[in-house]
């Protein structure tokens, strides 16, 4: 179902070439029933991993979708869920294979129309910036494995680093859904991007919001993604984003919004 909350916006942004896109990756690029990149490892190596991973994420994913839980509150319980996580996949990471062959049969799809999408925006030389606060490595060889890593499409992410038979990430640097907002697009970047007249946002929680400027939302097409409590969330959403696409829209769907 679609949802559009401001018609002002979306006509301005169907006359510009002059844009950027700024997109989330886990359950907007990919689908809404996808496994997020933080669970495709655990998935792959099973064991003790799995188990960890699981344990957390049944707790922290329906306090994720929660949005009667107070702001402040709510970033400090996803920083922590954070930190859990990326320390369990240190603990069982020895080896940038691992992430490789985690991909092989992994529940991890695109969404309809994201190929076409991406194509577009490489061939209008249309800079886009995917901001994640999952496995930056991992999503780096999906894109590569499904051929979209165009050279116009920078990745903002976090990152495993490996020496030996061991992996390593800083903790306290961490770009989780707390704290992922404009200011950790690095600002050669940031330049380009506050050159464009428009900017295009896409993401699938109400959070995701933020990785836009303030003062920049005036000139922005915010889309939503809504797969998961739908009825619960549904106003909040509306109240958040110019377009909300509900219950497992796809990409062909933005194409034919935006007329691309």
């Amino acid at each position: 179902m679609i949802y559009i909350n401001n018609k002002n916006i979306l006509e301005e942004l169907k006359n510009k070439n002059n844009f950027c896109v700024i997109i989330d990756f886990d359950r907007t690029i990919t689908t809404g029933a996808s496994d997020a990149s933080l669970g495709i490892i655990p998935q792959f190596l099973g064991g003790e991993c799995l188990k960890e991973r699981l344990k957390n994420y049944q707790h922290y994913r329906p306090l994720e979708l929660d949005y009667t839980i107070e702001k402040e509150e709510k970033r400090r319980i996803m920083k922590e869920w954070a930190t859990k996580t990326f320390t369990i996949l240190s603990k069982y990471l020895t080896s940038e294979d691992i992430i490789v062959n985690s991909l092989k049969d992994a529940n991890m799809h695109l969404r309809k129309g994201v190929k076409e999408f991406f194509k577009e925006m490489y061939e209008n030389n249309i800079p886009v910036v995917i901001m994640s606060a999952g496995v930056g490595n991992l999503i780096k060889e999906f894109l590569k494995k499904e051929e979209v890593l165009y050279s116009n499409i920078i990745l903002i992410s976090n990152f495993f680093e490996f020496k030996g038979n061991k992996s390593y990430i800083d903790t306290e640097k961490l770009m989780a859904s707390s704290n992922k907002d404009y200011s950790k697009i690095p600002e050669d970047i940031r330049k380009i991007l506050d050159k464009k007249e428009n900017i295009l946002l896409c993401g699938d929680i109400v959070e995701d919001i933020r990785m836009i400027d303030n003062k920049q939302r005036y000139k922005t097409l915010a889309i939503g993604f809504l797969d998961h409590n739908i009825e619960d969330n549904l106003e909040i959403y509306n109240n958040n984003f110019d377009i909300v696409l509900a219950d497992n829209e796809t990409f062909d769907t933005v194409k034919e919004i935006l007329s691309f």
